[in-house]
């Protein structure tokens, strides 16, 4: 067995997590814009909710990254370091996607948005694995919920400024103005890679004895118990958010009242429960509140359906049953991403977390897929009330495929064979 490497011995603390921050802005800063602002838009022209449920498959390659992720642990530029050199190049590549995208706009048709909707996701997707190798790397086990917080709060400001301002610029000034304030934005978190220096700990050596492999990882029991959990657990939150946005433009929603509450006040909220969530599972432990986590969306759920198929919901109301989804939602990724990064190994964390990751979005992005098929007969009430039902059955399952992982204790990464 290889020994464990030590964490990354750099930058301070703070610093490393504002890093982390900032990174992940970076890649959710697209993510959101298509997730929140583009069904948002497309709705209010009219387009089908089952195609809207179809937009999630842009995002495969974020499903599939785990193919080149070995890769990207392998090969590097050593005098840049280990990570540094794919965070450079591929953020480049993000803001270059984004700029032309700006500059086509969606009336030069369809395929010209595809191709570079799929080149923007690509190359987000690949930062996306450096990014969680350096948050696995730069971080000792017992720290691992302050880093997992730290990714959530990235992810919560790119909602904020993906989603809201985007569709806020959106309605002002129009399509080029939006994306190309998005791509200033993404460049201007460039300044995280000064943070980032992982040069003297990037070993050529090393990794001429141990070659990262996908092999190495799925040869893990716990990884393949772990893969197992994703699906159950996951599969029903995908509709339930995919959903959301169309729901309230056809409750007479304005773009901007959506973008309003789901990258402003949705922000708020998650950068709360990601906070919270970091100070409970560094308390109690990931699975725990994982597992409690899945027990408040299937209350929420079945809330929401109940109300409405009763009538029962007016604009504030449902505005609080969508932020408490939301929370809840932050407070899982919170405690999921935190026992992700447990059964990650040093030698190859890149990897290792990026096919845990890969899997849980490949389920997110195939149930999000379906779920206007479901939501257009049964009826938003009908479909909450669904998908409530099944959420209690996975909650159920999946505490019983990780109950010998309940103790809150923080254990060191697992070293591969």
């Amino acid at each position: 067995m290889t020994a464990p490497r030590a964490p990354l011995q750099g930058a301070p603390l703070r610093l490393t997590l504002v890093a982390i921050v900032l990174l992940y802005l970076a890649h959710a800063l697209p993510l959101y814009f298509f997730n929140v602002a583009i069904p948002a838009i497309l709705r209010t022209q009219g387009v089908d909710l089952r195609w809207i449920g179809m937009l999630s498959l842009l995002y495969l390659p974020w499903a599939f990254k785990f193919i080149w992720a070995p890769l990207v642990d392998r090969y590097f530029i050593a005098r840049l370091g280990r990570r540094r050199t794919w965070l450079i190049f591929t953020q480049l590549a993000v803001i270059a996607g984004v700029t032309a995208l700006a500059l086509t706009g969606v009336e030069h048709g369809l395929w010209p948005f595809i191709l570079l909707g799929f080149w923007i996701s690509t190359f987000a997707a690949t930062q996306d694995i450096a990014i969680d190798g350096y948050a696995v790397e730069a971080f000792p086990a017992s720290q691992y919920s302050i880093a997992s917080t730290a990714q959530s709060i990235g992810v919560a400001f790119g909602s904020l400024l993906g989603g809201a301002g985007s569709l806020w610029l959106y309605e002002l000034y129009g399509w080029q103005p939006a994306l190309l304030s998005l791509a200033g934005l993404i460049t201007l978190t460039l300044l995280a890679l000064r943070v980032v220096n992982d040069a003297e700990q990037s070993d050529n050596a090393f990794l001429a004895r141990y070659k990262p492999s996908l092999g190495r990882v799925f040869s893990r029991p716990e990884i393949r118990r772990l893969l197992v959990v994703i699906v159950i657990y996951r599969v029903v939150e995908a509709p339930a958010m995919a959903m959301l946005n169309p729901m309230l433009i056809d409750a007479n929603w304005s773009l901007g009242s959506v973008g309003l509450l789901f990258s402003v006040f949705g922000a708020g909220v998650g950068l709360l429960a990601a906070i919270s969530g970091g100070w409970l599972v560094k308390r109690d432990g990931a699975v725990r509140w994982l597992l409690g986590a899945g027990w408040l969306r299937t209350a929420a759920y079945g809330l929401l359906g109940a109300a409405l198929l009763a009538g029962w919901l007016n604009t504030w109301t449902l505005s609080a049953a969508v932020l408490a989804i939301l929370a809840i939602r932050y407070l899982a990724m919170t405690a999921l991403y935190a026992h992700f990064m447990q059964h990650c190994s040093r030698q190859q964390a890149g990897t290792d977390f990026t096919v845990l990751v890969c899997f849980e979005l490949l389920v997110y992005f195939l149930g999000a897929a379906v779920s206007g098929f479901l939501a257009k007969p049964l009826g938003y009430g009908g479909f909450f009330v669904l998908l409530c039902l099944l959420s209690g059955v996975s909650v159920f399952l999946s505490q019983r495929l990780m109950r010998p992982a309940i103790a809150p204790v923080y254990t060191s990464c697992v070293s591969n064979k």
